[in-house]
């Protein structure tokens, strides 16, 4: 733990806490390919032209090509998930009412993650002190991961019509979390879709890094951390109360 940025030595009053989902609380890469595995075998059992004309590969090339050619997919993975299959569906000769269908099959496997050890207890004891905002460019479910009962509000791309690093998203969260930018921290692992974004919506950062990846961006966040359990260190260094500390909520 140590913090990157001069500027994370002045105090502030912290009131909010947004956290990013996936690769900050669960390693997301084993999620997303067994999603991917359990639906094409869903394909290939029921629609097997499908399966016959996507591979994996395929539809992963497709969403890829198709986030290059739109700037809005390019971050809403609900979106680009849903538009891949639309496209492929119909490319195989399919009513679209089947990728609907299929979007929910992988939804189902999509939120079945393993969360890092240290991700309940820590966010459970900081939702006792911190409105906690959870802000995703991807299509988890907090309620389905096992984490609704410690975030109080939840924000996603397709939900909000914005994607990280757009400084809406942040300041969208910071307004339904009640707080100014100035008194929120974001928390995530991605340089430029968290870290970036949040800086240019004026809040404080973190940067969560399990990998011990080094830091290549221009502007550093304010700290880095790796692991969540050292998050409540930097946040008491910062905050200029002990609200936390003596168990008092500053919820609003």
């Amino acid at each position: 733990m140590h913090p990157m940025n001069a500027k994370a030595n002045k105090p502030i009053f912290i009131k909010a806490i947004t956290v990013d989902l996936d690769g900050t609380l669960w390693n997301n890469e084993p999620v997303l390919a067994n999603a991917e595995h359990v639906l094409h075998a869903w394909f290939k059992a029921y629609y097997p032209l499908f399966a016959k004309k996507f591979s994996i590969e395929d539809l992963r090339e497709l969403r890829t090509k198709l986030a290059a050619g739109d700037a809005r997919l390019r971050y809403d993975m609900t979106a680009l998930r849903k538009t891949t299959l639309r496209v492929a569906v119909e490319q195989a000769g399919y009513d679209p009412t089947v990728a609907e269908e299929a979007y929910r099959i992988f939804l189902t496997h999509r939120n079945r993650v393993e969360l890092y050890d240290d991700v309940l207890p820590v966010l459970e004891r900081l939702s006792n002190c911190y409105t906690l905002c959870s802000i995703t460019n991807g299509n988890a479910d907090v309620n389905e991961v096992g984490l609704g009962h410690v975030f109080h509000v939840s924000l996603s791309t397709s939900e909000v019509g914005a994607a990280k690093p757009a400084p809406y998203m942040f300041r969208e969260a910071c307004r339904r979390a009640g707080a100014l930018p100035e008194q929120t921290v974001h928390v995530g692992d991605e340089p430029e879709a968290d870290i970036a974004g949040a800086l240019a919506a004026g809040l404080r950062t973190v940067w969560i890094n399990r990998n011990k990846r080094p830091w290549t961006y221009s502007e550093p966040p304010h700290a880095e951390i790796a692991s969540l359990r050292e998050l409540e260190d930097i946040l008491a260094s910062w905050q200029t109360s002990d609200a936390c500390k003596k168990g008092k909520s500053t919820l609003i």
